[in-house]
């Protein structure tokens, strides 16, 4: 600590002289060169001094806090506080072990120095800081802290002599280790296109316009539809202390041949066995590629030929006729009329001629998924508590000796006990499947459902090995994994009129022709009807157009839409109502140019013009 000192203050007016002009006759206190002058009259008043932090004022012994009144009596000291504060360093190594990373906060000193300040009655002290900052270790100290630590790999000289020297509190890095490096993931490459139709130009197209012209992708025997690239080789690493980094293996993917298609000796190529359209089904771990073939029916459909039940493509060139019934797994062209038939697809529906009274279904929808996937998360939910239950009756000691060789008979126990809703699980998928369309209904789900029913059904005494318990349940969380993951989104459904009809669409809805009397219309996304759309209702998740909406004097026509979407009407009539997501507008006259969409508030905006 600095003092100012502790002379009298009645010696020290001599010193005032240079002064005279602004103390005489008042009391004052004043700062020259770190000392403190006071001057007043005999009688007084005196002058007051107010301490500040950095300081200590003493007068006649005792140190003040407060606003203190001070006479030329008085002994004054005043000490001024230095302050040190010690620096701090670390070194710390990364969680992976790839860095090493020294922590630096100098050490700080802070010097004071009492300001001079002009005379005044009422003196308020103020000091002077110069901090000054010092690193918090030397070289030796860092070099033993590395030796201590084990960190002799990329250590960064240059780094750690600017550690060394730093006046400045931060983080550098003073070692660096080498990171390890994965391979590429192995790889299915397809030779082909995926989706089921790529539009073909107009010197291609089809003899039947069904104003969406496509080809269909084929192959013949021999093709090679997909080559499989395995994972690329990984590079290990190197942390800083010289330990090796093994890195995580790379993904591999298995090529799997469906129907149709049998690999090559080293499983790399898959080749076309059978002419057809290919496909390829994705999981995580695998792709699996089949040919899936056209089925050609030349002529109508009707008792002669009897229903269509095809897991593929099937051609129509004439008519399906009344009561009959198509269904397909992959897509469905008919090139002459429906009447009071069922059409069903996994894929797209072209018709070529009017639609009379009818059902036509494409694609898998919602309700379909849903009808099944509670069953079998249900069922996959069991068999995983089941199998926890076994595994801790195996895991008592008192029990492990009785229990020996008896996993069927335990099984059975507790499927009848306390499990037994499984088997009412398994009988609901058997009725789902029967109504699922075929493409969904593959050999491994079928091969799935007997082992379950062979397992908790038929003989769950005859388990002997607990894995097997095991591997089932696997397979049932995968299963419930693949039909949550199922898509038909791409299964859209083109005709040219139709009449007392029902439509359900995966994806989109197109009319072409004069258009639609009362009939149902639901899409998973777009519906385009080129003409009329009079008496009943459509139901859209995406965008809709209609040429010409209701009637004069009809009954009522609906429009359902989500939040999303918007609806364009080329002319309305009167009645006619649209919902875009539960937001509804009716009309009350003839309008012409309409568009409605709900903007990005949420209120329904309207355009258009009186008819």
């Amino acid at each position: 600590m600095g003092k100012s000192g502790s002379v009298p203050l009645a010696k020290q007016i001599d010193m005032l002289d240079y002064y005279a002009d602004i103390v005489t006759g008042k009391p004052y206190a004043m700062v020259k060169d770190g000392r403190l002058f006071i001057g007043h009259e005999p009688g007084g008043p005196y002058p007051v001094v107010i301490p500040c932090s950095g300081v200590k004022l003493i007068v006649n012994s005792r140190e003040r806090t407060q606003l203190t009144p001070i006479s030329i009596q008085d002994t004054v000291e005043i000490e001024v506080i230095n302050e040190q504060k010690e620096g701090k360093w670390s070194v710390t190594i990364s969680a992976d072990g790839l860095q090493a990373v020294l922590r630096v906060t100098p050490a700080v000193r802070i010097k004071r120095k009492l300001a001079d300040r002009c005379a005044t009655n009422k003196l308020q002290l103020v000091v002077m800081e110069k901090e000054e900052r010092f690193p918090p270790l030397t070289w030796d100290e860092l070099l033993q802290e590395l030796e201590r630590q084990g960190i002799k790999y990329g250590i960064d000289w240059e780094a750690c002599s600017r550690g060394v020297t730093s006046c400045t509190e931060g983080e550098i890095v003073i070692a660096q280790g080498t990171p390890p490096k994965t391979g590429d993931d192995g790889g299915v490459e397809l030779l082909f296109h995926n989706a089921s139709k790529v539009p073909i130009s107009t010197e291609e197209e089809e003899i039947i316009d069904f104003r969406e012209r496509y080809v269909f992708t084929s192959v013949v025997e021999g093709e090679i539809l997909a080559i499989k690239h395995p994972p690329g080789l990984s590079t290990p690493g190197t942390s800083v202390k010289g330990d090796m980094i093994l890195p995580p293996p790379p993904k591999d993917v298995a090529l799997v041949a469906g129907e149709g298609v049998v690999l090559t000796k080293d499983g790399k190529r898959a080749v076309a066995a059978r002419a057809g359209r290919p496909v390829a089904s994705k999981t995580r771990d695998a792709v699996r590629v089949s040919i899936i073939p056209e089925l050609v029916n030349d002529g109508d459909v009707d008792l002669s030929s009897g229903n269509i039940n095809f897991n593929g493509d099937v051609l129509i060139s004439g008519n399906v006729k009344e009561g009959m019934e198509v269904k397909a797994g992959g897509n469905i062209r008919i090139g002459g009329l429906v009447s009071r038939a069922k059409i069903q697809a996994m894929g797209s529906i072209w018709i070529r001629g009017n639609i009379l009274s009818s059902v036509v279904i494409a694609g898998v929808t919602a309700s379909f998924i849903e009808g099944i996937i509670s069953h079998v998360r249900t069922l996959a939910d069991g068999l995983t508590k089941l199998t926890l239950a076994i595994e801790q009756l195996y895991g008592y000691s008192g029990l492990r000796h009785s229990l020996q060789n008896k996993t069927g008979q335990l099984l059975y126990l507790l499927i009848n006990d306390k499990f037994n809703y499984l088997i009412t699980s398994l009988k609901a998928i058997q009725k789902q499947v029967k109504m699922l369309p075929l493409e969904l209904v593959s050999d491994d789900l079928q091969s799935f459902i007997q082992e379950v029913e062979r397992v908790l059904v038929c003989s769950p005494r005859m388990m002997q090995d607990f894995q097997e318990l095991k591997k089932l349940t696997q397979w049932a969380l995968e299963w419930e994994k693949n039909l949550i993951s199922f898509e038909s989104s791409d299964s859209h459904v083109i005709a040219s009129n139709i009449v007392n009809t029902d439509i359900v669409a995966a994806g989109d809805v197109k009319i072409t022709g004069g258009g639609c009397y009362n009939s149902r219309i639901q899409a998973g996304n777009k519906v385009t009807v080129n003409g009329v759309f009079r008496g009943g209702e459509i139901q859209a998740k995406g965008d809709v157009h209609i040429g010409e909406l209701g009637s004069k004097g009809g009954g009522t026509t609906k429009v359902l839409t989500g939040l999303e979407a918007t609806v364009t009407i080329d002319l309305a009539h009167e009645n006619a109502v649209v919902l875009l997501g539960g937001y509804g507008y009716c009309f009350l006259r003839k309008e012409r140019n309409v568009r409605l969409k709900l903007d990005e508030t949420g209120n329904l905006k309207y355009y258009g013009t009186p008819a």
